[in-house]
């Protein structure tokens, strides 16, 4: 799977929005994986240790699963 960065708007607010995208970097499908807005980030990156171990984590189970 490939993804990519953009900074998309909702509602008027900037978010950080990661989308699966085709081999030409266009967007697929109508929603992003995953999307944070500012107050959202900053929550992450103060506890990114954490969140990193379970990032890694988490691709360690998908590459047993095969995925």
């Amino acid at each position: 799977m490939i993804t990519k960065v953009f900074k998309d708007e909702f509602k008027g607010h900037e978010l950080f929005a990661v989308w699966e995208v085709d081999a030409a970097g266009n967007k697929v499908g109508a929603y992003p994986m995953v999307s944070l807005g500012r107050k959202k980030a900053a929550a992450i990156t103060g506890h990114w240790d954490e969140f990193k171990q379970f990032a890694e984590e988490a691709r360690e189970e998908l590459k047993v699963k095969g995925k």
